[in-house]
């Protein structure tokens, strides 16, 4: 096992409401359209370690929405927005805000974010083999914007363009030690020096699940392709290919076990901002996100997820996967895996929507999650 200080180690996430009002579900009348929305919000202090940061203090601002068909009883599934913000004792900042909107009737979906970060990050080298000895530190800002706007094509399919522009700037880079120079520097790297990545791509999705916060069952399937360059005003010139599938299964009531497979594929002058990475809250949960780089991803998990007591849930997952260059690169020497138990603590018991905490192991340790929702 290797040193603790590259796993992300959160101390604390406090999610509860300030008031017992904000969990509840407030119904609101319009009566001009005889409609009724469901909507609330859920703020939450956020207290955490990690290694990068010290730590931090910050909030977190959820709201919630649900709204009515005109034509009969139902409602649109579970719509969700998210402010984020924090400051660390490393004098870091990041501000976050994103959205899942459905639309009246779902005919459209709105999803996007924009973000604000001042970092300290760690890279290792690219490939699946970098060395805990090659870790070096940089610093840099970053301000991106993400919007997509999915039409529905009927029985819950989607497509429709999402465009991102995002900006590194204010990179400083240090050396690894006395005789050796930042790999990022030294061997130029795309993106070393920070720069723009602006493109256009499209979004094809199918989400027949049958709730969104929590499915139980049903499956998702999501297919993206972009397109990168100096066309939407970048400074890089590359594509990237997105494939993502879940299923879900209830074996009995509020005991359901999920799967999901994922697929990221790069070609062209990716910077390094951009590469593939394997790790993080979502899939390979027992890796730091920036642990390891390269041009491609592929990993597959399942997690068995079920009730405890009240509004206290719990999960078991196990998941591979790994970075590549080209497939023979993908070993069972190298392949990193992750296995871990979690737990739930339902924030909107109405939608099922939970607050979580992950415990990984791979084979780099045990690293600690937090978040909001499932990892998939």
């Amino acid at each position: 096992m290797h040193s603790y200080r590259y796993y992300y180690l959160p101390l604390l996430l406090i999610l509860t409401t300030l008031s017992g009002k904000a969990q509840s579900i407030a119904i609101l009348t319009d009566t001009s359209s005889n409609t009724k929305t469901i909507k609330g919000v859920i703020p939450a202090p956020v207290v955490y370690y990690t290694p990068n940061t010290g730590f931090a203090i910050g909030a977190n601002i959820l709201g919630y929405l649900k709204l009515k068909s005109k034509t009969d009883t139902t409602y649109t599934r579970l719509s969700v927005a998210r402010l984020f913000a924090d400051y660390t004792w490393n004098k870091q900042t990041y501000q976050w805000l994103s959205w899942n909107i459905f639309t009246r009737d779902e005919k459209f979906l709105l999803r996007g974010e924009l973000r604000n970060r001042i970092y300290r990050d760690r890279f290792y080298g690219i490939g699946n083999v970098s060395q805990d000895e090659d870790e070096e530190i940089f610093w840099y800002n970053y301000v991106s914007a993400r919007i997509a706007g999915l039409k529905s094509l009927g029985r819950h399919v989607f497509f429709g363009p999402d465009f991102q522009i995002e900006n590194y700037y204010n990179i400083k880079l240090d050396s690894l030690d006395a005789q050796r120079d930042s790999q990022l520097r030294a061997n130029q790297i795309p993106g070393y020096k920070g720069g723009i990545n602006s493109g256009l791509g499209a979004i094809f999705l199918i989400d027949a699940r049958n709730n969104v916060a929590f499915p139980s069952k049903g499956y998702y399937l999501e297919l993206s392709a972009y397109h990168f360059g100096s066309t939407f005003g970048g400074d890089f010139d590359y594509n990237n290919y997105n494939f993502i599938f879940s299923s879900y299964y209830e074996l009995k009531p509020d005991h359901v076990l999920g799967t999901n497979t994922v697929l990221n594929l790069n070609s062209g002058n990716v910077p390094v901002q951009r590469l593939a990475t394997s790790g993080g809250e979502r899939i390979l949960r027992s890796y730091a996100r920036n642990r390891f780089f390269d041009d491609h991803f592929a990993g597959t998990q399942a997690e068995y997820r079920f009730p405890l007591f009240r509004k206290v849930g719990m999960v078991a997952f196990a998941g591979v996967g790994d970075v590549f260059d080209k497939p023979s690169d993908i070993s069972l020497s190298t392949l990193k895996y992750s296995i871990g138990t979690g737990f739930r603590y339902s924030v909107l018991p109405q939608e099922k929507l939970n607050s979580r905490l992950d415990i990984g192991l791979g084979r780099e340790g045990i690293a600690v999650f937090v978040g909001i929702g499932e990892a998939f």
